[in-house]
């Protein structure tokens, strides 16, 4: 398979510099991947008021369900991809593509289908607050019907990066979320869509971005383009990618369906904090950057070398990517746990609201180092295979553990700091149990990944 220059073969060379030179793409398309998440948020909140802001919140474990569901197939299409690719197996790598894209439109348009249907019993099921229920449903049913183009694109994001190339996902990424931010201005400020406006551009710059995306894809590598004509599913690939990919997926809704239990709860206590915990929620992902940046090259980096036998390269390059990923989640924690009130500011002035903001992110950012070892480690295994021990250590640990302590102890004491110490517990455990199970299971040994 001829290698083009803009891709990195992960099998070759010296593992530190292949990963910085595959890393920085990557950590900054995640970055604007949390500026494009936070846009929603930072518009409706300087140029609408609280309660839209509120509203936003309010919806966002809702819309993490299908989101999560996407990213563990999506995964799952690289984790193919990459295998067949470090083995040098042109036409499976192509079924691979070919699969995983046709599985990204037909599941794009049931969530969509499925999303609108549900709507009113998922919203009431995380206690909406009726002050703001209106504008929260506009909002997700407007948002929802953007699940088939951003599907699409996440699959070919990992597909490509997969293939070596990390750099032009960063692009789109930033066209997209620059193109999100104007039509979301513009459709608040000018047209007064209220919190339509934001949703809507999501959708639009979605769709942009999968036209762009295909094509870079196409122009990838040669041997690999695709004609849309024959695109077909290819069975045991797609029996292959639901082995896979079911079972992150399912890890990632569970998660997501416990925040929104949790949510409910968030639900039943005052505005300002429904506004400011919504907001802290998202300014500390930021500090996930980092690990879900180098988890996605753990995975890739594993999955390539497997594919051509290189063990020792696995090996260094698993414990590199742990340490890395930890150094920097450590300097970035502490940098948001400084400046915590001025970066809820961006969102919203209200003082309750960067009150319960900085309060939670400063309960929360610390344990988002722990939580590094979990995405390193767990990506890691799954790009050897195995993916349900990783789902299990997630659910156990950030749905039973989270919602088993927040149940109990809300009902011992109804206090906002339950709320807040719920996310540090279960990314502590989630990151516990991944070690123990890399550096005690005999399964990390077989499979030469230790």
């Amino acid at each position: 398979m001829k290698q083009r220059n803009k891709a990195v073969n992960l099998t070759e060379g010296d593992i530190f510099h292949q990963l910085l030179l595959f890393v920085w793409p990557i950590i900054l398309a995640n970055l604007f991947q949390q500026i494009y998440n936070l846009t929603n948020s930072m518009i409706v909140g300087n140029y609408i008021n609280t309660n839209a802001l509120s509203a936003v919140s309010a919806t966002q474990s809702i819309t993490m369900i299908a989101n999560f569901f996407f990213y563990g197939i999506s995964t799952a299409s690289g984790i193919l991809v990459s295998n067949f690719y470090g083995a040098k197996e042109t036409e499976n790598v192509k079924k691979a593509i070919e699969t995983g894209l046709l599985a990204s439109f037909f599941a794009g348009i049931g969530f969509t289908i499925f999303g609108e249907l549900l709507t009113p019993w998922m919203m009431r099921l995380s206690n909406v607050n009726e002050i703001i229920y209106h504008e929260a449903e506009i909002y997700l049913r407007v948002f929802m019907l953007g699940y088939l183009p951003l599907f699409i694109y996440n699959v070919i994001f990992f597909i490509m990066r997969s293939l070596g190339d990390s750099r032009h996902p960063l692009y789109y990424l930033m066209t997209s979320c620059i193109i999100n931010i104007i039509l979301g201005v513009i459709f608040v400020r000018q047209l007064n869509m209220g919190v339509t406006g934001p949703a809507l551009a999501t959708v639009l710059s979605q769709l942009i971005v999968d036209i762009l995306a295909f094509n870079a894809l196409q122009n990838l590598d040669p041997e690999l383009k695709i004609d849309l004509k024959k695109l077909k599913i290819d069975m045991a690939m797609l029996k292959r990618l639901c082995e896979l990919g079911i079972p992150a997926a399912l890890q990632n809704m569970l998660i997501s369906l416990s925040n929104l239990v949790v949510q409910a709860y968030v639900n039943l206590f005052p505005v300002a904090a429904i506004a400011g915990i919504g907001v802290a929620t998202r300014v500390a992902s930021w500090v996930q950057i980092p690990m879900q940046s180098i988890s996605t090259i753990g995975t890739n980096f594993v999955g390539q070398n497997l594919g051509a036998k290189k063990y020792d390269r696995v090996k260094d390059g698993i414990r590199m990517c742990n340490i890395i990923a930890s150094a920097i989640t450590l300097v970035c924690a502490g940098a948001i746990f400084i400046f915590a009130e001025k970066f809820i500011a961006l969102f919203d002035t209200n003082p309750d609201v960067i009150r319960y903001g900085a309060a939670m992110t400063r309960y929360t950012v610390f344990s988002y180092v722990p939580l590094t070892w979990s995405h390193i480690y767990n990506g890691c295994c799954r790009g050897a295979g195995n993916v349900k021990i990783p789902m299990i250590i997630a659910v156990l640990s950030q749905c039973v553990a989270k919602y088993i302590f927040v149940t109990v102890g809300l009902k011992i004491s109804f206090d906002i700091h339950i709320i807040y110490m719920s996310s540090a517990l279960a990314f502590t455990l989630a990151g516990i149990f991944a070690t123990l199970y890399f550096h005690l299971s005999s399964w990390t040994k077989d499979h030469h990944l230790r």
